[in-house]
């Protein structure tokens, strides 16, 4: 996976820059030219802007992918209305392993000592496992110290252990200290949740530590997606970490509105960048003691269903296990078994459903749609993008 840091919006904004795995070269300025495009190169263009992509993944009760399903098996729901599916595609990965591209990202701005170790044992162990390539063409990506440093995206086991191993040499955990989480309460009794399985609270400690951490983290994952987006396939994207701390209900209450307007918009750029890049977000870490479980805190099933406008956004809605469910992912923050976790995330690459359809003509700026896909078998789960914002 190469990165480029010009192409990185967000990162550029927040100053955070990437280490380049290789030497990339200039791209020449050149003038500009006018260009006149026909009826049909415009319609052609409407239909790509248009356009959406998502990747279906269905399994059985015993978690083993249903490989044998057609389009007639298929029923896509756009804000509870059937909807025309205008291409369907049987991904096989053993046939077709250059289709799905993994990224791991090792976070060591977030994770706290103990956790970031047993991730980055984790990740070696996953690489140390086999002695041949590597199933699909994978990449690792470490955060640590305000800065995304990359390799590029090989099948060579050898060659990603090497620079797995030099590239984290030296790290250590860049989290807010203390890292604990904070028991504040809102006014209606409910204090920090944990999404699923374990889920981000707010750490305790310096609050600008945890705004900077927070914007940083997002504008890094915004950044990868923004990269992924040149690779023209989908892309599993494994965060090893629980994330990124997140306001408290109380803070995020305190923001103007032009603020929490912000923060809305700030969503449905990274949630359009990663369903434009094809990313499938799985967030793997172990139990944390510090993390507390609250499930009064919020409905996370409804936060799961999307945030349907700037009035609904809330500070959980950019906490990476939603990001993941929102994604088609999986959050598995209380990992009991890191490597076991790794390659299950990994396996989801063995076999999936490709679905294009053509988006709702909108009426407004980042107008929500719900999504539901359905089979018409019995007892399979399905796993895939829940949510879109359709633009004018």
């Amino acid at each position: 996976m190469k990165i480029f840091a010009s192409h990185l919006r967000c990162l550029t904004r927040w100053g955070i820059w990437l280490g380049l795995a290789g030497m990339v070269a200039p791209v020449l300025a050149q003038d500009p030219t006018l260009k006149t495009r026909t009826k049909e190169q415009r319609e052609r263009e409407y239909l790509e802007a248009h356009r959406i992509t998502i990747n279906v993944q269905v399994a059985d009760r015993a978690g083993k992918l249903v490989p044998d399903l057609s389009a007639a098996d298929f029923t896509l729901f756009d804000n509870n209305q059937p909807k025309k599916i205008a291409g369907f595609h049987r991904i096989d990965g053993e046939v077709m392993n250059d289709a799905t591209e993994v990224v791991i990202v090792l976070d060591a701005v977030n994770s706290p000592a103990e956790e970031l170790q047993k991730e980055r044992e984790a990740i070696f162990d996953y690489l140390a496992r086999g002695h041949g390539p590597l199933p699909y063409p994978t990449a690792f990506v470490l955060w640590f110290n305000g800065h995304l440093k990359a390799s590029a995206a090989t099948t060579d086991r050898n060659q990603l252990g090497r620079a797995f191993v030099s590239l984290t040499k030296n790290v250590h955990s860049n989290a807010c200290s203390p890292a604990e989480v904070s028991v504040q309460r809102t006014a209606g009794g409910a204090g920090p949740g944990t999404p699923q399985q374990g889920g981000v609270g707010e750490r305790a400690g310096n609050p600008e530590c945890l705004r900077v951490h927070s914007r940083d983290s997002i504008a890094a994952l915004d950044g990868i997606a923004e990269q992924q987006k040149n690779i023209g396939g989908r892309t599993i994207l494994i965060w090893a970490g629980a994330g990124w701390p997140v306001l408290s209900e109380v803070d995020f209450g305190r923001l103007t509105p032009k603020a929490q307007v912000s923060y809305f918009d700030e969503m449905v750029d990274v949630l359009r960048d990663l369903r434009q890049a094809q990313v499938t977000i799985d967030a793997v870490a172990p139990p944390d003691g510090t993390r507390e479980e609250d499930p009064a805190r919020i409905d996370m099933k409804a936060l799961f269903a999307g945030t349907g406008s700037a009035r609904n956004a809330g500070p959980m809605s950019l906490a990476l296990p939603v990001l993941a469910a929102q994604t088609g992912g999986r959050a598995l923050t209380a990992s009991r078994d890191l490597p076991a976790d790794l390659a299950s995330c990994i396996r989801d690459a063995d076999g999936y459903y490709v679905v294009l359809f053509e988006a709702m003509p909108a009426t407004s700026p980042h107008e929500f749609h719900k999504l539901e896909m359905r089979v018409n078998r019995p007892d399979l789960d399905v796993r895939t993008l829940n949510a879109y914002y359709a633009e004018p």
